[in-house]
């Protein structure tokens, strides 16, 4: 019994002397820390990724429209800016050119009260018309029987993606620059047609 006595004395003194950091293991590990933080922070990059999130909700907004003016050519057998009994000021001459903002594209996209536009007629939600930023990035171009909506990305990501390879009407640039350019150019556009 003396024996195991003396060992566990022994053994539990080791553990007196031996508790704790010294300063110098402590900012080691704050060191080895704060290299970890910036190396993440560097990989995601948070602008990088706020851009992303903007051109993704630009984009769905973008395919929305499109589809709406799908949606109501199925109804109507023309788009709004061709219908003879849309507002005036949607009238358009063909083909049509502007920011999805214009007053033009507004009268087009109406209110709730007004039939024969994207949203008087179910097409839109009447909140599309509240997000005029997004709006504003939005560039249509169109006949009487066609349309495309356009965006130029912001993204690294979204700018180097193969769908990007439009001018601001929807046309495909044919030199290449956007996809050779791995997303450097800022004169292209994705679009929806």
């Amino acid at each position: 019994m003396i024996i195991i006595n003396t060992y566990m004395k022994k053994f539990f003194s080791l553990f007196k002397r031996n508790t704790g950091f010294t300063l110098i293991e402590l900012l080691v590990v704050i060191g080895i820390l704060g290299i970890l933080a910036a190396a993440l922070i560097a990989t995601i990059d948070p602008f990088e990724q706020l851009k992303k999130a903007s051109d993704a909700n630009i984009k769905n907004t973008t395919v929305e429209f499109t589809d709406a003016s799908i949606r109501y050519f199925t109804t109507h057998n023309e788009l709004p800016w061709a219908n003879p009994v849309a507002p005036a000021n949607c009238k358009a001459s063909n083909p049509i050119s502007q920011n999805l903002t214009g007053t033009q594209m507004a009268s087009c996209l109406g209110d709730a009260n007004t039939p024969n536009t994207l949203i008087g007629d179910g097409e839109l939600k009447a909140g599309f018309t509240t997000v005029t930023s997004i709006l504003q990035s939005i560039f249509i171009s169109g006949t009487t029987n066609g349309v495309t909506a356009c965006f130029q990305p912001q993204s690294k990501s979204q700018r180097a993606d193969p769908n990007t390879k439009y001018d601001a009407t929807g046309n495909i640039i044919t030199t290449n620059t956007c996809i050779s350019q791995g997303g450097a150019a800022t004169t292209c556009y994705w679009c929806s047609e």
